[in-house]
């Protein structure tokens, strides 16, 4: 039998689905796919909870994605439950029996195991419906490049089920297992991308009066950007601009000034002013010193997603519900703030969301999310099964009252 946390909390039926809970996610884990790429993944749902007697299940409405539907035993309220099922382009360089099998892909962020607890938590809704309305189960690809919950969303299924809330959930290595994190309000930063193209004229490295160098341009551009972040916001208001790659010329090529380099990266932040001042200023403040060196510079500047907000009274509601069936020692409501994106905040734009941390840390788990080394913590997935059931249940009787 699998370790389990918070054994004496977690529903009996549960707690025994744990060796199978452990062997489902590192099937998951030693086949991982990227992006909207996620057809095994898909299909291996669908086999497991067709398996397990589900039958209301859709794996058309949303590529690569699989839309569940379990009914109460009368008529209620709805309310969605989400999972991102996609990996990272990078290797797995854990040394578990169960690593990935694929090179160059890898469950980096622990999705193997959101995707694991919401099937167990399919699983126990199908068995006890003694509850009001319908619970609908989301499983996003894409949520790493920011797409998953753009293409869930633009099929409908909010409008076609009536969703009224949906809950998420994330692992967190920064969090103790069996510790569940909420909070209300602000959570994760919103995400956009640019890309900047400072264009001169290349020339002898030892005629650099003869072009137009487009690398100490560049330099003041990387500098410049940043005083929009130390004296343009507020300093109340956390924000980031990280320029994340920067190319010029060839490093063999010692003696060549480049006719151009070019540069990408980052915006994060939480205020919807804060975000819409950067983008003005960014393009901006590139092109001005380009200009005023007589280059050009060329900026695309990307919208992603907006940030996690959760919704207060649903935030409230859930820690009431985890505290009662967890303990206060095991929910905490003070969380950081965290610059790293989640698309979930577009299904926050159409209904009221929660987006939970789920923690994983122990002494066998503190790589963190994205490190090469990092592997889910199966210890967590009863409770986090348990979690997810009860927040559904006591979500749909408090809404269909």
């Amino acid at each position: 039998m699998a370790d389990i946390v918070l054994k004496d909390r977690v529903y009996p039926e549960v707690a025994g689905w744990a060796d199978e809970l452990t062997a489902i996610r590192h099937e998951i884990h030693q086949h991982p796919e990227p992006g909207l790429e996620t057809a095994e993944t898909a299909a291996r749902i669908v086999r497991i909870l067709k398996g397990w007697g589900l039958t209301d299940i859709d794996d058309q409405l949303v590529r690569n994605g699989v839309v569940v539907r379990i009914e109460g035993n009368r008529p209620g309220a709805v309310i969605g439950l989400r999972a991102d099922i996609d990996a990272l382009k990078m290797d797995d360089q854990s040394v578990n029996p169960w690593k990935s099998l694929k090179p160059g892909l890898a469950h980096t962020c622990g999705h193997d195991g959101h995707q694991t607890w919401l099937m167990g938590a399919l699983r126990y809704l199908h068995l006890h419906r003694d509850f009001p309305g319908t619970v609908i189960g989301i499983f996003q690809p894409a949520e790493e490049i920011a797409e998953g919950a753009k293409a869930v969303v633009a099929s409908g299924v909010f409008e076609k089920y009536g969703i009224q809330e949906i809950l998420g959930a994330h692992d967190e290595p920064a969090l103790p297992k069996g510790v569940f994190g909420m909070k209300s309000g602000p959570l994760q930063a919103s995400s956009d991308n640019f890309f900047i193209k400072v264009i001169g004229k290349g020339t002898h490295g030892g005629r650099p009066h003869q072009g137009l160098d487009p690398i100490p341009v560049g330099c003041q551009i990387v500098s410049d950007v940043q005083t929009i972040i130390s004296r343009r916001i507020n300093p109340a208001d956390p924000a980031v601009i990280s320029i994340c790659s920067l190319n010029a010329g060839k490093y063999e090529l010692t003696n060549v000034v480049p006719g151009v380099l070019t540069m990408s990266g980052t915006v994060r932040t939480f205020n919807p002013e804060v975000r819409a001042l950067i983008k003005e200023k960014l393009p901006k403040t590139a092109k001005g010193i380009a200009e005023a060196n007589d280059l050009e510079a060329e900026v695309e500047y990307r919208e992603l997603i907006p940030p996690v907000i959760n919704d207060p009274k649903l935030t409230a509601a859930c820690v009431e519900t985890a505290t009662v069936l967890f303990g206060p020692d095991h929910v905490k409501t003070d969380l950081q703030l965290i610059m790293g994106a989640e698309d979930f905040s577009l299904y926050q734009q159409k209904v009221p969301g929660l987006m939970m941390r789920v923690g994983i840390r122990d002494d066998n788990h503190t790589a963190t999310l994205h490190n090469p080394t990092f592997d889910f913590n199966d210890e967590v997935l009863p409770a986090a099964v348990t979690l997810f059931a009860a927040l559904a249940k006591s979500r749909l009787e408090a809404l269909s009252k």
